[in-house]
């Protein structure tokens, strides 16, 4: 029993090792003695201990993801980060699973091919720049890696459980924040509570305020209620826009009781989220409903940016309409809101002299780079999540947390999908393997062996066969 508690004592520690690479050292030391209480307190160490080498990885590298996105996925040394690292560990330890390749996932795979031949092809032109464009769709190895992490219903279970820390963590990161706010260490400006928020996990934990999975006790649904300020004042409207279509998805597939949830919390959280913008209004400097008034202009310089950038994208693809532009050389270029026709730069270059390289759409980058021919690949790869959605949306709408955790995860991917569509974020280490990460989880979910319904019922037909 020593033996074994210490395993789980080691093993909790290094899933919070991490914070020390990515968070101040202070919040670092309160998040890591915290996240021990709580993984002591939800016990979640028993599900740690029972993990593979291969799962503890994962989860680990998961857990630091999501909660700390950039901060951690540039931990290494430029250009090999932390999740190229991790991704190449992972695949050697499910090759063999990974060699035998599952027809639902065939695509993926050609995806990765592609991407391998087109940064090999201009590498002799471009060196390292084209395969860190490559790996827009090398990426995407994450599916079939993913797929096999949750085989079966532990892997979901982990993930969700792990909600609560994020929750609580979040929450602990932002009153650290106001905490140095009122300390006077830092200064109270029109985003002064962005700090550290991220994008994913706080949208995510949006999400799942509406949906009543048993798992949440009330304390965390109140608690994730601070997501909710802090979500909107990220000012990113392409994180609101969504999560209004997630939940728009959740209202239309989910029975009445989570319909009525949605009510419910909605008009909760917008009673709510009024009266922090007016109290928040009153602190920071600059008025705040002007900002979300300027926000809402088409004419805003963030949105006129993009579309610039897009038509920019567009022109490179109508004159390499079939094969593409090519990788390792930027298809845009702007600097001090001036764009250049003409690049004679790397990414380097372009980075130290802080000008921008990447049109905020990874779907258009994909389409300008490899072409018209590879395009509808990549468009059906994004098709094989939808297509599953809808099919257990029509199918499994049976009671308890299996539907309920399907309609969060179907939100996660309409989120990540409107995401790319507005952001860099396929380019990214980062926001790519979030991205690929809902694309998988999607495709796995509702296998035979993660519905736990099933196994219940086959326990009762041969309890009733014993008793006969």
């Amino acid at each position: 029993m020593n033996r074994l508690n210490s395993r789980q004592t080691a093993g909790a520690i290094l899933f919070l090792l991490p914070f020390f690479l990515y968070e101040e050292q202070m919040l670092a030391l309160i998040l890591f003695a915290l996240g021990l209480l709580l993984i002591h307190i939800e016990k979640i160490y028993r599900t740690l201990s029972k993990l593979d080498w291969r799962e503890a990885l994962f989860f680990t590298y998961m857990f630091h993801m999501l909660f700390g996105e950039r901060g951690f996925a540039y931990v290494g040394v430029e250009p090999l980060f932390v999740t190229e690292l991790v991704l190449a560990v992972l695949v050697w330890g499910y090759r063999r699973e990974l060699m035998q390749v599952h027809q639902n996932l065939f695509i993926y795979y050609l995806l990765v091919a592609i991407g391998l031949v087109w940064g090999l092809v201009y590498l002799w032109q471009f060196g390292i720049s084209s395969l860190r464009d490559s790996l827009m769709l090398v990426y995407a190895l994450w599916v079939p890696v993913i797929y096999q992490v949750f085989r079966n219903k532990r892997g979901y279970d982990l993930f969700f459980v792990l909600f609560k820390l994020f929750i609580v963590l979040k929450a602990v990161a932002y009153l650290h924040e106001a905490a140095m706010i009122l300390s006077g260490q830092r200064s109270l400006l029109m985003e002064g509570f962005r700090f550290n928020v991220g994008y994913i996990v706080p949208s995510l934990i949006v999400l799942s305020l509406f949906l009543p999975l048993r798992h949440l006790q009330m304390r965390y649904k109140v608690l994730s209620l601070m997501m909710l300020p802090a979500v909107f004042t990220l000012f990113h409207r392409s994180v609101f826009l969504g999560i209004l279509l997630a939940l728009l998805f959740i209202f239309l597939a989910g029975r009445i009781t989570i319909r009525k949830s949605i009510l419910y919390y909605g008009v909760t959280a917008l009673v709510l989220l009024t009266g922090f913008l007016v109290y928040y209004n009153s602190k920071v400097e600059m008025d705040l409903f002007l900002v979300i008034e300027r926000k809402m202009s088409s004419d805003e310089g963030n949105i006129s940016f993009r579309f610039l950038s897009w038509e920019k994208v567009i022109e490179k693809h109508e004159d390499h309409r079939f094969l593409g532009y090519g990788v390792g050389r930027p298809v845009m270029f702007v600097k001090d809101n001036q764009f250049y026709d003409s690049i004679d730069l790397n990414y380097f270059d372009i980075r130290d002299i802080g000008g921008n390289s990447q049109p905020h759409n990874s779907y258009l980058n994909i389409l300008a780079r490899f072409g018209i021919l590879i395009f509808p690949l990549f468009l059906y790869a994004l098709w094989k999540p939808l297509e599953r959605m809808i099919q257990l949306a029509r199918t499994q709408k049976a009671p308890g947390d299996h539907y309920t955790r399907f309609l969060l995860l179907s939100g996660y991917v309409l989120l990540m999908y409107v995401f790319a569509f507005f952001n860099v974020v396929l380019e990214s280490p980062h926001f790519s393997f979030l991205f690929w990460l809902a694309v998988a989880m999607i495709l796995s979910y509702g296998r035979d062996r993660n519905r736990g319904h099933h196994r219940l019922l086959l326990k009762r037909t041969n309890e009733a066969v014993k008793v006969n």
